[in-house]
C-alpha cells in the first residue's frame, strides 16, 4: 500500500474515532460521512467492504490469480461474487473504495511479488453504478504507480495519479463508460522556450511545449557529423532544466553533448535574458560543459 493511501486510512480512522462511529460486529473502525459519500465499514489486504450512504453494502475482494470480484447487499443476503476485473497476476496490498450518492469508486493494483515490495505492474479502475448496484465498469492500464485520488463530478467518475513531472488522468462517465487516459504535463517555464546555439557553433539546442503536452528538447548538430535527437525534459527547481526519458535519435547517430548524459547534467538558466548553460552537477563543483546564447 502506498504512503499517500496510508495515511488517508490512518486520518479516517482518527476522525471515526472521535465522532464516536463505531459500527458493532463489523470489525475494524468505519470511516464515518454524513455528506453522502458512505464509509468504509471493513478493510485489510484483500477485501474493502463499504457502505453506501443509502444502506447498500458491498464488499470488493482480490481473488489471487484469478483477479477483483465483487457482491453487494442491502437488506438481504449477498449477491453472487462475481468478477470485475480478470487477471492472473498477483494482487497487492489493499483496496481503496469511495462513494457519491449511488456511485462507488474502486482502485485496485497488481503485480508480481508485489507483496513482497515491487511496485504495481497493473492499475484497475473500477465503477459501479445504479440503485442495485448493478451496472460495473472496469479499466485497466500499465505504466503507473497506481491512482492515487478519486473525483467525483456530476454523473462522473475521475481517477488521478500525480508524478514528479505532471498528472494522469482517467475519466469515467455516466451513459459512456471510461474514456481514454490524458496525461498533463507541467511546463517548464517560458524563458528556456524557443533555439539555442552553442558557443563553439557546434549544435542548437531548440526547447518546446504544446499545451498540456511533455515539454521536448530537440538537439542538432551544425557541424561534423550528423546527429538530431529528441528527449522529453522536465524543470527542476527555478533555474535548471533535466532530461527525463530515452532520447530519440531521429538523424545520424548520437555524438558528444548530443545528447549529453542523462542524470548527471542538466540546463541552467538564471535569467530569462542570458545565457544558457549546461552544467554536471555531479562535480565539485559543478562543472560548466557548455554555454549557449539565443538564436
Amino acid at each position: 500500500m502506498s504512503r499517500i493511501r496510508a495515511t488517508r486510512l490512518a486520518v479516517y480512522a482518527v476522525a471515526s474515532l472521535l465522532a464516536g462511529g463505531l459500527l458493532a460486529g463489523c470489525g475494524d473502525t468505519p470511516s464515518v460521512s454524513d455528506d453522502g459519500s458512505g464509509r468504509v465499514l471493513k478493510k485489510n489486504d484483500d477485501y474493502t467492504v463499504f457502505e453506501r450512504a443509502d444502506g447498500m453494502r458491498v464488499e470488493l475482494r482480490y481473488r489471487s490469480g484469478r483477479g477483483l470480484t465483487e457482491r453487494h447487499r442491502k437488506d438481504g443476503d449477498w449477491s453472487a461474487e462475481r468478477f470485475v476485473h480478470r487477471t492472473k497476476t498477483e494482487p497487492c496490498q489493499g483496496i481503496t473504495v469511495r462513494g457519491k450518492g449511488e456511485l462507488v469508486a474502486v482502485i485496485a493494483d497488481f503485480a508480481a511479488y508485489c507483496r513482497d515490495g515491487e511496485p504495481p505492474m497493473e492499475n484497475v479502475a473500477v465503477v459501479g453504478s445504479g440503485h442495485e448496484l448493478a451496472d460495473w465498469a472496469a479499466k485497466g492500464t500499465k505504466g503507473g504507480d497506481g491512482w492515487e485520488k478519486i473525483h467525483f463530478g456530476k454523473g462522473s467518475v475521475e481517477f488521478q495519479e500525480r508524478w514528479v513531472s505532471g498528472t494522469k488522468t482517467l475519466t469515467w462517465t455516466s451513459g459512456k463508460g471510461f474514456g481514454s487516459q490524458r496525461s498533463q504535463y507541467k511546463p517548464i517555464r517560458a524563458g528556456f522556450l524557443g533555439t539555442w546555439k552553442a558557443e563553439d557553433g557546434s549544435h542548437q539546442l531548440v526547447f518546446t511545449q504544446a499545451g498540456e503536452g511533455q515539454p521536448l528538447l530537440t538537439i542538432s548538430t551544425l557541424t561534423g557529423a550528423p546527429c538530431t535527437v529528441e528527449v522529453p525534459v522536465y524543470q527542476v527547481g527555478s533555474t535548471s532544466v533535466e532530461m527525463r526519458g530515452e532520447p530519440r535519435v531521429t538523424r545520424g547517430s548520437k555524438k558528444r553533448l548530443c545528447p549529453p548524459k542523462p542524470l548527471e547534467t542538466e540546463y541552467e538558466l538564471k535569467q530569462d535574458d542570458g545565457s544558457l548553460t549546461l552544467v554536471d552537477f555531479t562535480s565539485s563543483p559543478r562543472k560548466e560543459l557548455m554555454r549557449y546564447e539565443r538564436s
